[in-house]
C-alpha cells in the first residue's frame, strides 16, 4: 500500500482542524463546516456550507423523484471566510428536497441525510412545531438531538450562541466554526432550518450596548455564519423576521443600537432597538396575519435585578409603547421570548386593560450546564421559574383547530420535569 493510501484523519470539534498524516509528510487544513440549511419559506430556501478551501461550489437541489429542481454556483472566497449561502427560489410549500453539493466535478456532499422541507403556506391551516434556546458552549451535547427527536422542524437561536466575548473578527469566525461544528447540531441543521439573533456575548462583550468599538466585526462574522432572510437594514444591526404557517417570529436586535441616538417614543432617553428598527417592527406587526407573533430578543421583558443593565426594563419607555400600540391597533397572538439569565421562567403580564389581553413571556435559558439561581427573582407576574440545566423550548402552533392553539412546553435535557402551557388565538385576541 502507498504512503498515500495509509493516510489518516483525525477531527476536532474544538478547533475545526483536520490532520493528514502519511509517511512522507504531515499537512494540515481547515475541515469544512456545515451544510446549514438556512431560512426556510413556503417557496423558498436558503442553504449554507463553508468549505475547506477557495473555489467554485454548486448546489444541486431535486425533488423525491429525482427531477431537477434547481442547480446554483456561487464562490468560497477569502474575503467572507468561505462562507457560500446559496438561495433556491419557486419551491413548492411543505415539499421535501434533496441536495448535494458538488466541486471540481465531484460531490462532496450528499446523500440520505442531506435534505430539507418548505414551510405551510402562510395562511393555510397547518400545524408547526419550532426550538428555541440560547446560551450554548461549543461542546458536544445529546440536546440538540433531542430536539429533532421531539419533532422540531427548525430552531431559533436567541443568543449567546456561541460565546465569542471579542470583536477580532479572526475570533469570532473561529468561534463560530467551532459552535457549527458540533457534531449534534450539525446533523439537525444539514435537515432543518436554523435562524438567529444575537445577545451580549457574540456581540462581543457582557453587558455590552452599540457604543461597544468593533462591532462592525462581530457582525460581519454572523453575516457570514447565519444563512438569515435578512440581517437588519442598510448594513446596520441583525434583526429578521421569518413566518412558519401559523405563527411569525421577530427576532429583535437589543444590542447594535442601544443607547446609540434617543429613542423613538422619548427624545429625552436613550433607545434599545433604535428609529429604523422600531418603524421595522410595528410596520411588521400591523402587516402580519400569523395567528401567533413571537417577538424574540436575547434579553428578557423585564428587570434582572443585579448590577446589569441589559434587560428591557432599562428600556421600559419603549417595552410600554410597544404594549400601547399592541392594544391600539388590536394586533393579537403576541407573546414575547427571552433568553440570556441562565434561568427559565414562565411570567403572565397583566396587560388587559393595555393590550387586551394578558402578554405572556417565555425565558428559556441555558443550553449549557451553568445556571444562575440567583436572577430567578420574585416578581408579582411570574408563573413559573426556576434555575435548571441544559433546557430549550418546544413551541407548537396549530392552526389546523379552532381557535388556533400555542402549545409551549420547557424542556429539559435529561428529562427533568419543567412545565407546560396551552393557549388559544382566543385567549390572545383583544375583547
Amino acid at each position: 500500500m502507498d504512503p498515500i493510501s495509509r493516510r489518516t484523519f483525525s477531527a476536532s470539534v474544538a478547533t475545526g482542524i483536520v490532520t493528514a498524516t502519511t509517511a512522507a509528510a504531515k499537512t494540515t487544513v481547515e475541515a469544512p463546516v456545515g451544510p446549514m440549511v438556512g431560512h426556510v419559506s413556503s417557496n423558498q430556501a436558503m442553504l449554507w456550507y463553508r468549505p475547506s478551501e477557495v473555489g467554485t461550489y454548486s448546489l444541486t437541489v431535486r425533488d423525491t423523484s429525482g427531477a431537477l429542481v434547481a442547480q446554483v454556483k456561487s464562490q468560497a472566497i477569502a474575503d467572507n471566510d468561505r462562507c457560500v449561502t446559496w438561495e433556491i427560489s419557486d419551491l413548492e410549500p411543505t415539499t421535501r428536497y434533496r441536495y448535494e453539493i458538488q466541486s471540481q466535478g465531484k460531490t462532496i456532499v450528499g446523500g440520505d441525510d442531506y435534505i430539507f422541507k418548505t414551510a405551510p403556506p402562510d395562511d393555510s391551516k397547518s400545524k408547526i412545531c419550532l426550538a428555541f434556546g440560547s446560551c450554548a458552549k461549543s461542546v458536544p451535547l445529546p440536546l440538540w438531538t433531542q430536539m429533532a427527536d421531539r419533532g422540531a422542524e427548525g430552531l431559533v437561536l436567541l443568543g449567546d450562541t456561541p460565546y465569542i466575548d471579542s470583536t477580532v473578527l479572526q475570533v469570532a469566525r473561529q468561534k463560530h466554526r467551532q459552535f457549527l461544528s458540533i457534531p449534534e447540531l450539525s446533523r439537525f441543521m444539514r435537515q432543518r432550518p436554523v435562524w438567529g439573533t444575537w445577545d451580549d456575548h457574540d456581540f462581543g462583550r457582557n453587558d455590552s450596548d452599540g457604543n461597544l468599538p468593533g462591532k462592525e466585526n462581530t457582525r460581519q462574522a454572523f453575516v457570514e455564519y447565519r444563512a438569515n432572510k435578512a440581517y437588519g437594514e442598510k448594513g446596520q444591526g441583525v434583526y429578521t423576521k421569518f413566518r412558519q404557517g401559523p405563527v411569525e417570529v421577530f427576532l429583535l436586535d437589543t444590542r447594535w443600537f442601544a443607547r446609540t441616538e434617543p429613542s423613538p417614543v422619548d427624545a429625552e432617553k436613550q433607545t434599545l432597538l433604535g428609529q429604523r428598527q422600531w418603524d421595522w417592527l410595528l410596520n411588521s406587526l400591523q402587516e402580519s396575519t400569523a395567528p401567533f407573533k413571537l417577538i424574540a430578543s436575547g434579553m428578557i421583558w423585564d428587570n434582572k435585578r443585579n448590577s446589569e443593565s441589559d434587560d428591557w426594563m432599562t428600556y421600559v419607555h419603549e417595552r410600554t409603547a410597544l404594549f400601547d400600540f399592541l392594544g391600539k391597533n388590536k394586533i393579537s397572538g403576541v407573546v414575547l421570548i427571552g433568553g440570556d439569565i441562565h434561568c427559565s421562567r414562565l411570567l403572565r403580564y397583566k396587560t388587559e386593560k393595555q393590550v387586551g389581553y394578558p402578554i405572556h413571556q417565555f425565558i428559556v435559558s441555558p443550553i449549557h450546564n451553568s445556571t444562575i439561581p440567583a436572577l430567578n427573582v420574585p416578581h408579582p407576574d411570574l408563573i413559573k421559574g426556576a434555575a435548571i440545566p441544559n433546557v430549550w423550548l418546544r413551541l407548537e402552533v396549530d392552526s389546523s383547530v379552532t381557535p388556533a392553539t400555542l402549545h409551549a412546553e420547557w424542556v429539559q435535557m435529561n428529562g427533568r420535569k419543567m412545565w407546560d402551557l396551552k393557549l388559544t388565538q382566543q385567549q390572545l385576541t383583544s375583547t
